[in-house]
């Protein structure tokens, strides 16, 4: 059995292992007419599998141009353009293997707790550089809610509400946040918590 880890990469994925087989068949045929046909008949398939229309000649091109690529320009007697047109496409195709493949970069930031998260423990930081004031006061008490809900969503239950000032403490590294909010009651809507916490979930097996 032949598996696609096997095989070589794909530059146009959208037309498939059996359109690539397709194609190295026909690469292996004699020259001639026959041949040209079959290049011809390609391009039709390839539209079919795409959804390119071969009737736009916009879209007919590009699958030429697709074509072409995918043979290694081994079906280029059958290219109905100029041949201005192929040896810029040559040009084109050799650029683009020559050109180094660049990874997309991933943020691997710790996360202190992962049940607040990246985007709640952000929120937590941002409160130190905030001025002291009504407005200090009351975003941070929107936080303290959400980091307890969160808090409860993961772990079911919350023996005092003052472990999660004190975790919000550490990660802001702001002592106003202790000052304000220790020993004062964070209230939650029991209607927007889950029945079952998370990690209750996950340990369960299946049957």
């Amino acid at each position: 059995m032949e598996y696609n880890t096997k095989r070589g990469d794909m530059q146009y994925r959208e037309y498939g292992r059996s359109v690539m087989k397709m194609i190295e068949q026909v690469c292996a045929a004699e020259d001639g007419e026959p041949r040209n046909e079959a290049t011809r008949a390609l391009v039709g398939v390839m539209g079919q599998v795409s959804g390119l229309s071969i009737r736009d000649e916009v879209s007919l091109h590009k699958l030429w141009d697709h074509l072409m690529v995918l043979s290694q320009f081994r079906l280029e007697k059958a290219w109905p353009y100029s041949q201005e047109e192929l040896q810029s496409l040559k040009q084109r195709a050799t650029q683009e293997q020559q050109r180094p493949t660049q990874r997309l970069p991933y943020k691997n930031s710790q996360i202190d707790r992962r049940h607040y998260g990246a985007h709640l423990e952000k929120m937590m930081q941002q409160l130190k550089e905030m001025p002291d004031g009504e407005e200090y006061e009351a975003l941070s008490l929107l936080v303290a809610q959400q980091a307890k809900r969160s808090y409860l969503v993961w772990n079911g239950e919350l023996s005092d509400d003052n472990i999660v000032v004190q975790q919000m403490t550490q990660v802001s590294d702001d002592a106003r946040v202790a000052e304000k909010l220790t020993d004062k009651p964070i209230y939650v809507n029991p209607a927007t918590l889950p029945i079952e916490p998370v990690a209750t979930k996950k340990k369960k097996k299946k049957k």
